[in-house]
């Protein structure tokens, strides 16, 4: 039965971000990505200094946990929503005490992220590239198997957490060049072990870029979180 009800938690987070989703776009610091969102809101009660207790509405961004681009919210990233032409900025944050997200389902396929408006708007329109990641048995992919065969968004740099799964594959990253050189870290654990294919590459909607593909030296089991910084 916990099978069945995972995997309607599951369709019910695809149908949430393809039917009723807006596209925003989530910092943290200098760096951002790309993703969609179902936009809800919820009401906090918190205690002023006075003893006071006041109501406090947040605007909720409602996203598949799969698609964080850079692991766990935290206090103080932004999201940036286009409404009517207009670029408004949202910051995460709560009453003090209180968690800036949490998990909108029971088998955590979605999360809920708290945030208030803010004045502040984007200096500038962020450029977004194509990136790519995922694991493969193959030791060296084509431009079209990178599309076909690994996950992607659009983002302004390197920073990002994924957790893969490989089962005796290599683990992938492709990166446009002008990000800059990453680093790595597996499991907690600074990683240099990676070959390195650098190419032009035009991928759909994009103009073409030079592009590095990173893949892991050896083929791995298991669960790997990669952090790329």
């Amino acid at each position: 039965m916990s099978d069945l009800l995972q995997t309607g938690a599951e369709w019910l987070a695809n149908r949430l971000s393809d039917s009723v989703s807006t596209l925003c776009t989530y910092h943290r610091g200098n760096s951002y990505a790309q993703l969609r969102a179902t936009v809800g809101s919820s009401t906090f009660e918190a205690q002023n200094q006075n003893g006071v207790i006041e109501m406090w509405q947040s605007r909720d961004f409602i996203i598949k946990a799969s698609a964080l681009p850079f692991g766990d919210p935290r206090r103080h990233d932004r999201v940036v929503q286009t409404i009517d032409g207009v670029d408004l900025t949202y910051e995460v944050s709560t009453p003090q005490g209180m968690p800036v997200f949490r998990y909108a389902d029971p088998f955590r396929q979605m999360v809920r992220i708290h945030t208030i408006a803010t004045d502040k708007s984007v200096e500038a329109t962020p450029t977004l590239k194509q990136r790519y990641w995922g694991v493969s048995n193959l030791t060296l992919l084509t431009d079209q198997q990178i599309q076909d065969l690994l996950s992607s968004d659009m983002a302004g740099g390197n920073a990002q957490s994924r957790t893969l799964t490989p089962a005796s594959q290599y683990l992938y990253f492709v990166l446009p060049g002008s990000f800059g050189a990453p680093t790595f870290t597996i499991n907690g654990l600074v990683s240099t072990a990676w070959q390195t294919t650098t190419r032009s590459i035009t991928f759909p909607s994009q103009s073409a870029a030079s592009y590095t593909i990173y893949r892991s030296t050896y083929a791995i089991t298991g669960n790997a979180k990669v952090v790329v910084s």
